[in-house]
């Protein structure tokens, strides 16, 4: 009888729940139409879904299981397309499946992304991240240690370090302890890798918006957060704060105290959610009906507390460290970072146009100013966009980057589904003679500063905006600091890009300055090393040479760029060039010297660049591909390390790129290690292969002259090299390659490769694959 009871209560829990749930997404309402917005939504899932799986046959063209999921979503697509041009469904079935449909498309996105196509970190916020947690583990404050040991680790270059403007790097946890707390659950559970917490997170804020969104407007809802999985795979760590930000929007009318409790947690992941603290306190200013002051001290308490809680032992463990990582940065006093993103700043600097980032601070605070006076006097009418001031405020700032801004939309999105949109009257002095109206009591004096003075004080202030950057631009330009010609640029190594740029500074200052140099062709600017560090005197020039510190920094052939020149003892910008377009010649093969490395994302490993690295049946982890010298300037030595002992598999390392076939002639330098053996498919080797055709070199120790094999499709030919002692091989690709009758392919791929079917450790090392 006991147990009877129980499990009927506990059915009854379960019923309730499944009602609450079915209400929650909206999915309850069997009877109700859908309207044509509701069905716009689902349209817009299906065109998501094709989008993805379009994206799926172009990144994956060659793996069954991807072809497989592609099909599978454009299907999917299609039936929601078409579902959404049908207009007798019911609002319940569309809301289901734009749910089922946003879902499955925002996870395929995150999944082969960072499974497959960036399986690593790529921005030093997210591996400050990880360095907080690994630190909190070994109960240790993270502030005050350097992630630069991590940077190498997961191979950072320096173009993806974040650089002041005075050529230093910031190695640092720049953000409060809740940045890295929030996700240490998920990292004691068995979530290692941080993107999959901050993924949840972005889950979490999409069903709270998808739930608490009006049933007509659910299938819309998810549509602007679709693609956001995308910057997550890449290591955007900004949906944990975003988090959040919504759960405050949520709880402002539900429960007040908890809402700014959460916006103090969100601060506590990122400092720049403060930015909204003050339109909230106007908010509620306006709509607390008691004692407003009372209201606002006890709730700005709550907010600062729910700050400093998580952060506190922190402050206590070390607070030097803290504030030096958390406050300094902010302070006047501190060196600024590289102005540039997607908003003003990056226009201006396009524009030709140098400004140093205290005008852009200076712009910044002013329209804060001039929006919280907005805001307040037209509270009613723009009360659902106060989320939306934000993204206003940090296109000014002087580094906009888009995550900045984006993930305003979470909150902002659901203050318009729950309040509507904005409500602006045009402030006329009179109205249409078909309305009656009846005229404003009160002086004209009176009538101008309640009716007029919103809109004026908006439009002045634009103007003021655009007036202080002409002035200031003018004022740079009547008393110019420094002169920057641009002599030429170089592209010694053959990357297609330009990697050092000649360039000559005239100090026009009395003092002395230490120039250091950053190169700007796309959101931000680039630091640049340069031959001397001495100090330019006043009324001199001197003509440089500055080198890209990798090649992510080089400027690609065709593109034009500025030179952005800062004084590293003041910090002070001295000027900005005039544009110059690379105009190297295109190399046959890129790279060459393989001397240029980059972060491979699609195995987390650096390779050299302009080379794909791929690995069949092997793992990075015991098989690799490393720089010899320093930097890599000596070549590289590829590593294959046989672990599938047992199973007869084939394991290889390779390193490939496309190119014209008359570039695959070329003399190729190495040091083999290995002894051949082709019964066990133990060789160091190369190809070229158009797709139907394949070239096959293989350099073999067991052989004393060059011996060439014909077949219908391919053709190998062995080369006698000697192990362990450097050899010089040259590949007369195009000739062989015509000698055989096939046709001249528009381009092919030429390809080197250890690989074996052997248990052993195999080494090859190659500094250089020159074309003849």
């Amino acid at each position: 009888m006991v147990r009877r009871l129980i499990f009927s209560k506990f059915s009854e829990v379960v019923e309730r729940s499944k009602i609450k749930l079915k209400d929650y997404l909206g999915v309850s309402d069997v009877l109700s139409k859908a309207s044509k917005i509701s069905r716009t939504g689902l349209g817009l899932s299906g065109a998501l879904l094709i989008l993805a799986g379009l994206w799926l046959l172009v990144v994956v063209p060659d793996v069954v299981a991807g072809l497989v999921l592609a099909a599978g979503l454009i299907v999917f697509g299609l039936f929601n397309l078409i579902s959404g041009l049908t207009k007798g469904l019911t609002l319940s079935r569309v809301n289901k499946l734009s749910l089922a449909g946003h879902f499955v498309a925002i996870l395929s996105f995150y999944v082969v992304l960072s499974r497959f196509l960036q399986v690593s970190y790529t921005t030093d916020t997210i591996v400050g991240t990880y360095m907080g947690v690994l630190r909190v583990l070994q109960f240790q404050s993270p502030y005050g240690f350097s992630i630069k040991p991590l940077l190498d680790q997961f191979g950072f270059s320096p173009s993806l370090y974040t650089p002041g403007v005075d050529g230093s790097y910031d190695f640092h946890l720049a953000y409060p302890s809740l940045s890295f707390l929030s996700v240490l659950p998920f990292y004691l559970v068995g979530l290692h890798d941080l993107r999959d917490s901050v993924f949840i997170f972005h889950v979490m804020s999409i069903l709270l918006l998808f739930g608490l969104a009006p049933a007509r407007l659910k299938s819309v809802t998810l549509a602007p957060f679709s693609l956001f999985s995308i910057v997550i795979a890449g290591s955007w760590t900004d949906s944990v704060w975003a988090f959040f930000l919504v759960l405050t929007a949520v709880l402002w009318y539900r429960h007040p105290k908890a809402s700014w409790t959460s916006l103090g947690l969100a601060i506590a992941v990122k400092q720049i959610a403060l930015v909204i603290a003050p339109f909230l306190m106007i908010r509620l200013w306006n709509e607390k009906p008691g004692s407003k002051i009372r209201a606002l001290g006890s709730n700005t308490l709550l907010m600062l507390g729910a700050f400093f809680l998580p952060n506190l032992p922190f402050i206590l463990a070390s607070p030097a460290s803290w504030w030096a990582d958390i406050v300094a940065p902010y302070l006047p006093n501190a060196t600024p970072q590289v102005p540039g993103g997607i908003g003003l700043s990056s226009f201006l600097l396009d524009l030709g146009i140098a400004l140093p980032s205290s005008f852009f601070l200076v712009l910044m605070l002013g329209s804060a100013s001039v929006l919280l006076y907005v805001y307040a006097r037209n509270y009613r009418g723009l009360n659902s966009m106060v989320f939306a001031f934000p993204i206003l405020l940090f296109f000014f700032y002087y580094r906009s980057f888009p995550n900045y801004m984006a993930y305003w939309l979470f909150p902002l999105v659901f203050e318009l589904g729950r309040l509507g949109g904005p409500r602006l009257r045009l402030h006329l002095t009179m109205k249409l003679p078909s309305i009656a109206w009846r005229p404003p009591s009160g002086t004209l004096l009176r009538i101008f500063r309640q009716k007029l003075t919103p809109s004026i004080v908006l439009v002045i202030v634009v103007t003021l905006a655009f007036v202080g950057v002409s002035g200031a631009y003018i004022s740079q330009v009547s008393a110019p600091k420094a002169s920057i010609q641009i002599n030429g640029v170089m592209d010694p190594d053959s990357l297609g890009a330009a990697t050092r740029i000649n360039v000559t500074l005239t100090n026009l200052l009395a003092t002395p300055v230490s120039p250091t140099f950053f190169v700007k062709y796309g959101p931000l600017p680039f630091y640049w090393t340069t031959n001397s560090s001495a100090a330019l005197t006043g009324g001199t020039e001197n003509t440089y040479l500055i080198s890209a510190p990798d090649a992510l920094s080089a400027v690609p052939r065709g593109d034009q760029f500025r030179i952005m020149i800062y004084d590293k003892l003041t910090g002070q910008l001295l000027g900005e060039s005039s544009p110059w377009k690379v105009d190297v010649p295109a190399p046959p093969l890129v790279n060459p010297g393989l001397k240029w490395w980059v972060l491979e994302q699609s195995v987390g490993k650096q390779v050299p660049f302009g080379w794909k690295l791929s690995l069949s049946n092997t793992d990075p982890l015991v098989s690799s591909v490393t720089p010899l010298g320093v930097n890599g300037t000596s070549g590289l030595q590829m590593m294959l390390n046989y672990t599938s002992a047992g199973r007869g598999l084939v394991e290889g390392l390779a390193l490939s790129q496309k190119v014209l076939l008359n570039a695959t002639s070329v003399n190729i330098h190495f040091n083999q290690s290995l002894t051949t053996d082709i019964t066990t498919k133990t060789m160091f080797a190369a190809s070229v292969t158009d797709g139907t055709h394949t070239l096959f070199f293989i350099f073999s120790n067991k052989v004393t002259q060059q011996t060439i094999t014909p077949y219908a499709t391919n053709t190998t030919i062995v080369v006698p090299t000697q192990i362990s002692g450097w050899n010089s091989v040259r590949m007369d690709s195009q000739s062989v390659w015509n000698s055989q009758g096939w046709a001249t392919p528009q381009t092919v791929t030429v390809t080197v490769f250890v690989e074996s079917s052997s248990v052993g450790v195999y080494y090859t090392s190659i500094d250089g694959i020159n074309p003849i």
